[in-house]
């Protein structure tokens, strides 16, 4: 759907192009850039696809009302809402939907045909995810599913070795404290303000060399200094919280609606393909 979302956008920005071809997105310099020049430059990167994904919509949505798939207000709803809750607030919202031609009606009435779409691949294609595959799918991947152990880590971040090994002394030797240390020796900027904190990393974040040292780590002990990036960093363990291993029961529903989503991504394009093979099309130059 975001897929479908991005070009749906870029073909609205099109059509706004061409109806306000005299006014200007940007001024460069002094440069102007008209609307018109933007949405050339749209239509070329982006309008063949954008035309192939409407006509594919076009021919399932036919299909989906055949077969009488109407879309549930509610969930129509819930998925708006998920949508606008990435957002700091309403306005931000609405402001985005704006500057390409979007109303928030637009959006609902995109989000209700995907959901009638989705509807009308699940009946053509006989999908289903049963409760045997849903466990099958569990135990092969049982491990991955699980939450991994995790650290909550402080770093010290520096440029140079020399400063690496002066601030590991100041910690060892004459008992520094490490947070404040970052403070005013990190030489990252989000170290300074979050006093060193790098939160909880959970195990396989990070590279294999740098991440048997940490895990080695119990709560108050800290790293020798160590090679990261562009510089040298100490790492210290605030805390740990064990792992926790994934229970079919917790997962179960989720689990099945990926699978259902996965089966769908996979046969959509399948079920646009047979009924192009039946529609006739007319591409207008």
């Amino acid at each position: 759907m975001k897929r479908y979302i991005l070009l749906a956008a870029v073909l609205a920005l099109c059509a706004t192009g061409l109806q306000a071809a005299e006014k200007n997105v940007a001024v460069v310099n002094g440069t102007k850039i008209a609307s018109e020049e933007l949405t050339k430059k749209l239509w070329w990167q982006y309008g063949a696809q954008g035309l192939t994904e409407l006509i594919d919509e076009k021919l399932l949505l036919a299909e989906a009302d055949s077969m009488g798939m109407k879309a549930d207000p509610k969930e129509v709803e819930t998925r708006f809402s998920s949508l606008a809750a990435n957002y700091a607030d309403k306005d931000q919202f609405e402001k985005n939907l704006k500057s390409v031609g979007w109303s928030t009606e637009d959006l609902r009435g995109l989000i209700s045909r995907q959901l009638r779409i989705r509807a009308a691949v699940i009946a053509a294609k006989k999908l289903a995810v049963t409760d045997e595959d849903t466990k099958a799918f569990f135990d092969k991947n049982k491990e991955k599913l699980g939450t991994p152990e995790s650290i909550k880590l402080s770093q010290i971040f520096v440029n140079t070795k020399a400063e690496a090994d002066e601030a590991y002394e100041l910690i060892s030797s004459v008992g520094a404290d490490f947070s404040k240390l970052s403070t005013v020796k990190s030489a990252d900027a989000n170290l300074k303000k979050n006093n060193g904190s790098l939160g909880y990393i959970s195990k396989g974040m990070l590279v294999p060399e740098i991440e048997k040292e940490i895990f080695a780590l119990q709560p108050g002990q800290y790293t020798k200094v160590l090679a990261t990036g562009n510089g040298y960093s100490i790492f210290k363990a605030e805390e740990r919280k064990p792992g926790k291993e994934a229970t079919f029961d917790a997962v179960k529903e989720e689990l099945k609606t990926a699978l259902l989503n996965q089966a769908i991504t996979q046969k959509l394009p399948e079920l646009a393909a047979e009924l192009r093979q039946k529609a006739k099309i007319e591409i207008i130059k």
